[in-house]
């Protein structure tokens, strides 16, 4: 009997794997035109998620499953890791294409240079195809059909002669993904191998390590000199290095790696820690009372139940550190805001209870000394105890607006007969969505004030923000200084420890020098002017809501408005700087030993150089009417001041 079980298994693991995708070339046998696959070497490139898949030229490409269009594009690949993008304007990949051609420079040959588009599955997952030509006129957010026409075979890639389409897979969280066995194929797809994490680092590896982390951050990031003086690098450097003459935990060298991107050195929204904090992993601890610091007083925030009766309570003193040292020490210690942005450090300074510990989530005990006279010995206990924390966050106003932005891009509700709201939890919008959200605002031409409310809104797509604001604007926009810097045109060195670039990678090899100026810059780089709807054009009153929730493109709309005389901003400073931001492109590294990974942007965008009272430089963009942040509005008020402050305003109208 066991002969015979053995025996059917090893006939079912016989068995061909039923296929569960359409192949992408209508006609063909799955399989069928492949020239690369995964691990295959295109000249010296190490090809390492791509399917690249063969046809005559012109022959139909389908859709291998059921999914909804989330990106459409006209591309031009130099290399396998890098690509220039110029959208999809003209309504169909021909269309589009012929633009770029009198538009445009291109990097390679025209024939190269084609279409793509990404599908998102019922899953999360997405497949992302190029090389595709056509004048079906799709459009993002369209649903597609399994079988469904979706252009026709042109070039993906200029090392392969052949006409051919690229065919790559993502998961939910963006990572590559096999785009083999979903075809019935065997596959050759390999995951990225994790590492090995050292618990402790040599007085040499640490130094290594250290020293190519301050070497990328001044050869990648072009505004560094724009947030660190000399005196403050070789200052933070010096005292670094005599935490690193001795072997050092792997938690506490992350501590040190984790400083490099905090107030102490290089602090922006667009650089970050992409290795999460090894003390916040598994099952960490939490303090009986979470405090925050408003208006230069610590106060308990929050409290696990049984301990409510310190709720509000100032706090003197945490471990014998005086309330203000503290406060200090903590704002040292903030990550991910831009130059001297007020609005995003008092946020964390009342909600990161963690950065007042250091960031430390392991068992501790904490001595808290209460202004009444009163002293809590609190032992922290492991997160999984907590039985529940008040006040709940997500039951304020602020909680439940960031979580229904989560839910909804964006909504248009009337409030009154007077007032209408549209909200835009970002401007990631594709064209169905903002077909949309100009049906409605069609329909409501004749009301009188309108809120926009762009809180809790991380930016996104410069031209969804440009169409969005050609519905508002009664003249051209204002022209600026705008343009692209970055630190090289050449390789970076950097890059021999990046994941997303190869070290002979020259990524902006277009750029180019500037007359007694320092890095290089964008040749195309023109100031955008934006121009009236003559289709759409809503004239009412326009107030626009801002806080420091409000990054990147969320802070150049309000700001394109103000210059234009078009709205009164109401609410807080933007998260995101006024005058520049840097971002654009990303090199995501990981330093050589510890393996703890980073990203660095790589271009320093100037929106406007202009600096006036009203635009301060270091600043994000200042509201017109300021409503001051509050421990109610974050943690108990049910009533929004924000929005509440907008409406009041229009009454007196």
């Amino acid at each position: 009997m066991k002969k015979y079980y053995l025996s059917m298994l090893l006939s079912l693991a016989a068995l061909p794997v039923v296929a569960q995708w359409q192949w992408p070339i209508k006609g063909a046998k799955t399989g069928e035109g492949i020239v690369y696959r995964p691990q295959d070497r295109i000249e010296k490139e190490l090809n390492f998620g791509d399917l690249f898949i063969a046809a005559p030229e012109g022959t139909e490409v389908v859709s291998p499953a059921d999914g909804t269009i989330t990106n459409l594009s006209i591309d031009a690949s130099a290399t396998l890791s890098q690509m220039m993008t110029y959208g999809n304007d003209g309504g169909t990949f021909d269309k589009s294409r012929a633009m770029v051609e009198k538009t445009e420079k291109t990097p390679i040959p025209m024939k190269y240079v084609n279409g793509s588009l990404t599908l998102r599955l019922a899953d999360g997952r997405k497949i992302h195809i190029g090389g595709l030509r056509g004048d079906l006129p799709l459009k993002t957010g369209q649903r597609i059909s399994k079988g469904q026409t979706l252009g026709t075979v042109a070039y993906a890639y200029r090392q392969i002669g052949q006409p051919h389409i690229s065919l790559s897979v993502s998961t939910k969280e963006g990572k590559d993904d096999d785009p083999m066995t979903p075809f019935g194929l065997k596959t050759t797809f390999k995951k990225a191998t994790p590492v090995t994490i050292p618990q402790t680092l040599t007085v040499k590896q640490a130094n290594e390590d250290f020293d190519f982390l301050i070497a990328a951050m001044k050869e990648c990031y072009p505004s560094f000199s724009d947030i660190i003086t000399p005196e403050q690098c070789e200052q933070f450097v010096s005292q670094t290095k005599e935490k690193l003459k001795v072997p050092i935990s792997y938690s506490k060298f992350y501590q040190i790696v984790r400083s490099a991107f905090t107030t102490q050195f290089l602090h922006d929204s667009h650089a970050w820690l992409d290795t999460k904090n090894p003390t916040a992993s598994g099952n960490f601890y939490l303090p009986h009372v979470l405090i925050g610091a408003i208006g230069g007083k610590i106060i308990v925030t929050q409290a696990q139940l049984g301990y409510e009766k310190y709720l509000g309570k100032e706090v003197i003193a945490v471990n014998g550190i005086a309330a203000k040292d503290l406060i200090e020490r903590t704002r040292q210690n903030i990550v991910g805001y831009d130059g001297k942005i007020e609005s995003a450090v008092a946020r964390d300074l009342l909600t990161g209870w963690n950065t007042f510990f250091q960031n430390n989530l392991t068992a501790q005990t904490a001595v808290m000394k209460f202004a009444d006279g009163t002293t809590l010995r609190d032992q922290w206990v492991p997160a999984r105890q907590v039985k529940g924390v008040k006040p709940t966050y997500s039951k304020s106003a602020y909680g439940r607006r960031a979580a229904a932005n989560r839910k909804a891009q964006f909504s248009f509700r009337l409030l009154s007969d007077s007032v209408a709201l549209l909200t835009l939890g970002d401007f990631q919008l594709d064209q169905v969505q903002m077909e949309t959200i100009a049906d409605s605002l069609t329909r409501h031409l004749s009301v009188p004030n309108l809120i926009i409310d762009i809180r809790q809104n991380p930016g996104g797509d410069v031209k969804v923000c440009n169409q969005l604001l050609s519905w508002f604007i009664d003249r051209p926009t204002t022209a600026t200084t705008h343009y692209d810097k970055v630190n090289s045109n050449s390789t970076y060195q950097s890059f021999v420890h990046c994941t997303n670039y190869s070290p002979d990678d020259k990524p902006f090899e277009d750029y180019v020098a500037r007359d007694g100026q320092e890095g290089f810059y964008n040749p195309s780089t023109i100031d955008a002017i934006v121009h009236p709807d003559s289709a759409l054009h809503y004239v009412g009153r326009l107030y626009v809501l801002i806080d420091e929730t409000s990054q990147s493109a969320a802070t150049d709309f309000p700001a394109q408005l103000v210059r234009c005389g078009r709205a009164k901003t109401i609410g807080r400073e933007t998260g995101t700087g006024y005058h520049y931001m840097t971002a654009v492109k990303f090199a995501h590294l990981a330093l050589p030993n510890s393996h703890i990974e980073f990203t660095l942007p790589l271009v320093k965008s100037v929106l406007d150089d202009s600096v006036t009272d009203r635009f301060p430089a270091q600043r994000g963009l200042l509201p017109d009417v300021e409503v001051p942040l509050t421990y109610e509005e974050l943690y108990t008020s049910e009533n929004d001041p924000i929005l509440d402050k907008a409406l009041h305003i229009i009454t007196l109208q």
